[in-house]
This record gives C-alpha cells, sequence and structure tokens, in this order.
C-alpha cells in the first residue's frame, strides 16, 4: 500500500471509527422502525464519505505514481541512500545552509535520539555545526511558538519543526511560509509541509494486533475488562490515531458490539508522565473491578506515568495487564527488559536523522520532496529485543 494509500485509509478509520459510535448509541433501539431507518441513513451517508474518499485516493495515488516515475524525489532519494549508509553526502550539499530543529521535548531519550541523529547526519551532509541552531520547545505549546519566532529570526534555509500543537503548527506554518522558509514537520502535521514520521493509525493497529495475541493467549476476550486508550487530543486527529488502532484491531477480531462496552479513552493532558499518572488514576476510578486489562499509548514516557498510578493504586500485575507502547525508545526497552510491557512498536528514533536531513537540503536547493515520509516500524518484544537492540 502506498503512502498516500495509507493516509487516505486515516480518514477513512475516522468515519469507521464515527460508525461504530452510531451502532453502539443505536443498540438498544434496534426494534423500532424510526430508529432503524435513522441508522441505515447514517450509514449510508458513511458508505458515500468512503467511495468518494476512494476516488480521491485513487487519483491521489495515480500522481503520486506519475511524480515518482518521472524523477521528481530523485535529489531526496540520492542524499538519503548516503545517509542510510552513514557515508558522506555527494559534494557536501549542507556546506552553505543553515538549518534550524525545534525540539518537542529535550532530555527524554526518544528526542534525544532524534537529535543526535540529525547532528550527524548535518555532519555527513558537511554543515557547520555552528549553523545547526536548536530550541527545546519544552512540551509547551507557548514555549513552541515562541522558539519558532526565534528561529524566525535567525533566517535558516529550512526549520525541522517538532512541536506537539497542532494549532500552534498551523501559525508556525503561516509565518515561515510568509518568509519563504521551508519546513519538515515531525510526527504531529503542519499545514502545507512534508510529514515525517510514523503512520499512527498503521503502528496502533500493529499493537492492537500484539494485544490480541496476548488476550488469545489468556482464553480469549471473555476474560477481558477493559481496553485502555491512553490518548493526547491536544495534537491533532492525526495523534489520535495513534491509539484509535489499537481499538480497531481488536474491533476486526471481536466486532464493535463486543468491545464498545469495554474501550476507555483517557486524555492524559500534556503527553507525558505526571499528567498521565493523573488520568490514569481518574480512569481506575471508572472501572474499578477491572483485572484485565489491554492497554496502549502515545509514547514510554506516557506509560510510565499510567505504570506507576496503577502500581500506586496496588492494582499491579503484569500477568494481567496485556501493554503496547509506542516509539521502543531507551524507556520502551527497558520496560520491556524489566517485564513491565508486553512489547512496542519500534519508531527508530536513532534513524530519524536520515529522512530529516536530505529532505531538508533537498527543500534548500530547491528540489521536490515526498509529502509524506514513513519510518519503517517493528514489534519488539521480549522475544526478539538483543536483536534489534543488543546490550
Amino acid at each position: 500500500m502506498s503512502k498516500l494509500k495509507l493516509s487516505f485509509v486515516l480518514v477513512l478509520i475516522v468515519a469507521i471509527v464515527a460508525s461504530f459510535s452510531v451502532l453502539s448509541s443505536c443498540k438498544a433501539a434496534e426494534e423500532a422502525a424510526p430508529a432503524a431507518e435513522e441508522l441505515e441513513a447514517k450509514l449510508a451517508e458513511k458508505e458515500a464519505i468512503a467511495e468518494k474518499l476512494q476516488k480521491e485516493l485513487e487519483e491521489a495515488e495515480a500522481k503520486l505514481a506519475a511524480e515518482e516515475e518521472a524523477g521528481a524525489y530523485d535529489y531526496y532519494y540520492m542524499l538519503k541512500e548516503s545517509a542510510m549508509k552513514g557515508e558522506p553526502y555527494p559534494d557536501a550539499p549542507a556546506a552553505d545552509h543553515t538549518l534550524a530543529f525545534t525540539d518537542i521535548m529535550g532530555g527524554i531519550p526518544f528526542c534525544i535520539s532524534v537529535w543526535n541523529s540529525v547532528q550527524d547526519q548535518w555532519k555527513l551532509a558537511g554543515g557547520d555545526p555552528d549553523k545547526l541552531y536548536y530550541a527545546d520547545n519544552q512540551y509547551d505549546a507557548t514555549i513552541g511558538l515562541k522558539n519558532a519566532d526565534i528561529m524566525l529570526a535567525k533566517n535558516p534555509d529550512a526549520l525541522i519543526n517538532f512541536q506537539f500543537d497542532s494549532k500552534v503548527n498551523s501559525i508556525i506554518s503561516t509565518k515561515f511560509g510568509a518568509a519563504g522558509i521551508p519546513i519538515i514537520t515531525v510526527d504531529v502535521p503542519c499545514p502545507g509541509a512534508p510529514f515525517m514520521g510514523c503512520n499512527n493509525f498503521k503502528v496502533s493497529y500493529m499493537a492492537g494486533e500484539r494485544a490480541v495475541e496476548e488476550v488469545e493467549k489468556m482464553g480469549g476476550i471473555d476474560k477481558l475488562d477493559a481496553i485502555v486508550l491512553v490518548q493526547f487530543p491536544a495534537g491533532g486527529e492525526v495523534l489520535m490515531l495513534r491509539s484509535e488502532g489499537f481499538y480497531v484491531a481488536f474491533v476486526d477480531k471481536y466486532g464493535a458490539d463486543v468491545i464498545d462496552p469495554i474501550t476507555f479513552r483517557v486524555n492524559d493532558g500534556a503527553g507525558e508522565n505526571e499528567s498521565a499518572s493523573k488520568a490514569m488514576t481518574d480512569i481506575m476510578s471508572k472501572i474499578p473491578d477491572a483485572e484485565y486489562v489491554a492497554m496502549t499509548s502515545i509514547n514510554e514516557q506516557t506509560m510510565s506515568g499510567c505504570i506507576a498510578a496503577i502500581q500506586t493504586a496496588g492494582r499491579w500485575d503484569s500477568d494481567k495487564w496485556f501493554i503496547i507502547t509506542m516509539g521502543c525508545d531507551d524507556v520502551g526497552k527497558q520496560q520491556i527488559r524489566d517485564g513491565l510491557i508486553d512489547g512496542a512498536v519500534a519508531f527508530y528514533p536513532e534513524r530519524y536523522g536520515e529522512y530529516l536531513v536530505p529532505a531538508s537540503i533537498a527543500l534548500m536547493e530547491g528540489h521536490a520532496v515526498p509529502p509524506i515520509m514513513y519510518v519503517e516500524n517493528e514489534n519488539i518484544t521480549k522475544d526478539n529485543i538483543d536483536e534489534w537492540y543488543p546490550e
């Protein structure tokens, strides 16, 4: 499946999830004719939307195929080949350029890996370390906007924007667009900017499939008391799909009528440890008798807070909590080795620079880059972690 097809599938899933909600809310009134007619009308509307999106998908896919065949992204791919091999880029293309990088939150393992990767690739591209500008957004939308203004004043040749708030990203896009400075956005979409990161629905669905395996080993869905999706609405609709795919994997296996009543969505507020702990404490009060729980979150920092809350409440049992996280950074690796989680979908943050720096340089030089640059992913478990990350 192409990158554009996957991105359109994300939109389709929103419609599908909405349909599930309609089915659930109307279940009690299925025997009433007016309610049944209303349900049919709503489902027909969803089908029409899906057909329209499918047509748009086919048109967009044909356009992308034509662009790739015409070699529109050849320069980017040429640079990326050197990046993946860890070799100096041909002709040191970054030598006369400046690059700005705003970090979503400096100091946490995932972001450290991303920043280190960007620095390494900038050097391989012949860039001057003093012309690679850095700012820490500290997981704060206000600081993120201030940092963007600081970077704008430096007038870099391109910006790598790693910032969590989708609304702030719209402002940043407008400001940098007016200045003629191209943006590559990381993990959270930014209007008009090429996107680099994970396919959020895909990785979440992978996590759900992995959790389903654990549930089946336990004896099946009848033993599961709850499914908890620890979400981050401030990141926007696309980032929400990093947990919704988990839900859809369960629905595909067992049906919405079984899964909807036991699914709980949690807003963790800021996508970090402390806020996640508070959110988890709140959700546990709503499922006081739940013993067997499947759970996912947007990253391992969030899951650390959730696990701490569960342990503090005296409800922790690693044999009864089926947890799959996102990212597999250093925190996630340790959680797997310690038996706190059943696995993580790896994003390989240590490779992000292999996409970001070639794309930034391509834009600096006036070349096109793919509108979506997805990282490869893998389910990492205790059985295969040493294969991917030997100690």
